[in-house]
């Protein structure tokens, strides 16, 4: 026969009561943190409780039964799977959006529509203006200095815009170099914060819940956590952050304590790379840019002051041009390193390609990439970087129709000495430096290059669209558009002396009408044109767009338009992957009303079972103690 001991019942029961009451304090706590962003939902954790040893009074026919239930903690309902996967698309989504933000800019620069008139762009217009102008003065007032001067005034506003157009590239390049800058002393802060938090959490689990090797064994969760789940929920909150700015890898490990002790270890890592280490329990890395010695277009090393040094120790020391990043090695609050022979008890440079996505490579990249622009070195650091297009590949592709357009001018304007077709002004043979003959002075003194890289110069060479000006002689009127380049129609400006000057016939207009054609003319635009502007041996010297100068700014209107759309899709795809993954979280880390609701009262009623269960087993001691020998009275 079974035998009631006469307290395991109340033991049992008063655990039941506590067991209960403590899980409505949790559900309670859920539910006050409904609307907490970033709060995790936390569950009580319980097990039977086993007594063992034999009782003194035991029977062989007893049925030993258990002797209640103890809670041995507090947890919080993550997946840890679905934490990885969501900061996985996380990165890759701010990666893709912090590109289409930069995009989306240049698209707001370089949007010819609606910035003219009759819907043109005001750059087309331009172009479509000075064609216009051309025309005027080829019909019948070639060499008419008033249409000179309105072919000048046309001229003048176009390169104007070209100036506006990569002044406004400017901007967006510095713009964007500041806003990485704030990233990276973002990146900074919440490093500090999650090694802050580190330091926190092991304090309360040293003092409340620091496991034994048998007992992390066992799987038991103690108090552990208990006093830092709110730290931990503020944790992975700079976690998922940090995630938006970098690709990372997380890692939970078991760290010894002493006395068979153990706390929980975090370790942040860059994706890929298990030596770039980010935080490593109360130890963390400061991040910034690397730095390179400071050097001139040859190459040389120059100090502070600009002057060429011949040791790259004296030169002055500036951030990488290419924004790679360096990792200090870890140091804790105090600035103690981490021990040596560990990993991050050493500085790390970054490579280019240890980033692939987070918000920090997004910028990297439109501060960086040239397309078809880049060097030999890039793609040798980066196989890609030949079909990554940046801020710098658009400012080159405006310099390159700049300075394609500016060539056509200046040669039409100009005589060759090495052309056949053109050299019959000089003395002939032709000597170098070339002579004029006397007879065509006068015309050749009108002749010159009608654009210049120098407001007050007449410097052909090194043209950009920053730089790109009305030559100072055509400004002044020292120069204007000849009206030909053809011997054959030019004449004696007096018959009657033989040492008269030579001018062109009234009716010529051929070179007018060379610059009428020259502007629909298809040309090759090539990579090496902006040699003079690469820093390095091109990767693909060779043309990349054939076409007028109208096709050359609707090729990089359309090249904007779909790197903008591949991004934005991509940006689609991501997003609805880290969406879903959120909600997927969210199920499970999330506090559902419905859920706690059912737990209420769930909990409501095995209280009140406890409770009952107390009340009969002193019911039938009460009975036992007190009626016992007196029956039948």
């Amino acid at each position: 026969m079974s035998t009631i001991s006469t307290f395991s019942g109340f033991t049992m029961a008063r655990l039941g009561i506590m067991a209960s009451q403590k899980a409505m304090e949790v559900t309670g706590n859920n539910i006050s943190n409904i609307n907490t962003p970033g709060y995790t939902r936390q569950r009580l954790e319980q097990k039977a409780l086993y007594v063992g040893g034999a009782d003194r009074y035991a029977s062989q026919f007893d049925v030993r039964v258990g002797s209640g239930a103890l809670t041995t903690g507090v947890s919080q309902l993550r997946d840890p799977y679905l934490d990885i996967r969501y900061r996985n698309e996380v990165s890759n989504v701010h990666y893709y959006d912090g590109k289409l933000s930069v995009l989306e800019d240049l698209a707001l620069i370089f949007d010819e529509v609606g910035k003219g008139t009759d819907d043109n762009g005001v750059i087309e217009a331009g172009l479509s203006d000075l064609l216009e102008q051309l025309q005027n003065m080829n019909t019948e007032h070639a060499g008419t200095a008033e249409f000179d001067s309105a072919v000048r005034e046309s001229a003048k506003s176009l390169v104007e815009w070209f100036n506006e157009y990569a002044g406004q590239l400017d901007e967006r390049l510095a713009t964007t170099e500041k806003n990485l800058q704030e990233k990276v002393s973002r990146m900074n802060n919440i490093l500090h914060g999650i090694r802050e938090l580190n330091e926190s959490i092991k304090k309360a689990e040293i003092a409340n819940g620091a496991m034994t090797e048998d007992e992390r064994r066992q799987g038991l969760i103690g108090e552990r956590g208990s006093q830092a789940l709110e730290l931990r929920d503020e944790r992975n909150k700079l976690i998922d952050e940090l995630a938006e700015l970098v690709d990372i890898d997380v890692k939970y490990s078991d760290e010894p304590i002493g006395s068979g002790m153990y706390v929980e270890k975090l370790t942040i890592t860059l994706s890929g790379r298990t030596d770039a280490v980010l935080v490593d329990g109360v130890y963390g890395a400061d991040v910034s840019f690397q730095k390179v010695p400071k050097t001139n277009a040859n190459g040389d090393f120059l100090d502070e002051n600009g002057n060429i040094v011949a040791d790259a120790a004296d030169a002055a020391y500036i951030d990488d041009p290419a924004y790679k990043l360096h990792l200090s090695a870890l140091t804790d609050m105090r600035g103690e390193v981490i021990g040596p022979g560990r990993k991050g008890s050493t500085p790390v440079d970054l490579n280019e390609m240890d980033l692939t996505s987070g918000s920090i490579q997004a910028l990297r990249e439109m501060l960086t990439r040239n397309g078809e622009f880049s060097t030999q070195e890039e793609v040798n650091s980066d196989p890609r970087a030949s079909t990554k297009r940046g801020i710098p590949y658009y400012q080159k592709a405006l310099d390159a129709l700049a300075r394609q357009f500016a060539k056509v001018f200046n040669e039409a304007n100009t005589f060759d000495p090495n052309n056949p077709d053109e050299n019959w002004v000089y003395e002939q043979p032709v000597t170098d430096p070339p002579v004029v003959q006397d007879k065509y002075k006068d015309y050749v003194a009108q002749s010159g290059p009608l654009f210049s890289s120098e407001a007050d110069g007449d410097n052909p060479d090194g043209i950009t669209a920053s730089n790109i000006c009305i030559s100072n002689k055509w400004a002044h009127r020292e120069v204007s558009i000849i009206q030909t380049k053809k011997e054959s129609e030019m004449k004696q400006l007096d018959p009657n002396d033989p040492n008269s000057q030579w001018g062109p016939l009234s009716s010529a207009n051929s070179n007018v009408a060379h610059l009428i054609t020259a502007m629909q003319t298809d040309y090759d635009y090539r990579a090496d044109d902006l040699g003079d502007l690469v820093n390095g041996t091109l990767f693909k010297p060779g043309s990349y767009f054939k076409g007028s100068f109208h096709g050359m700014l609707t090729y990089i209107n359309e090249v904007l338009a779909e790197d903008g759309k591949s991004t934005l899709e991509k940006l689609e795809n991501y997003s609805a992957a880290a969406q879903d993954l959120a909600v997927s979280r969210d199920s499970v880390s999330g506090v559902d009303l419905n859920d706690e609701a059912m737990n209420l009262m769930q909990y409501q009623k095995s209280y009140s079972a406890a409770c009952r269960l107390m009340t009969t087993l002193d019911e039938l001691l009460d009975k036992l103690i007190n009626g016992t020998g007196i029956a039948g009275r």
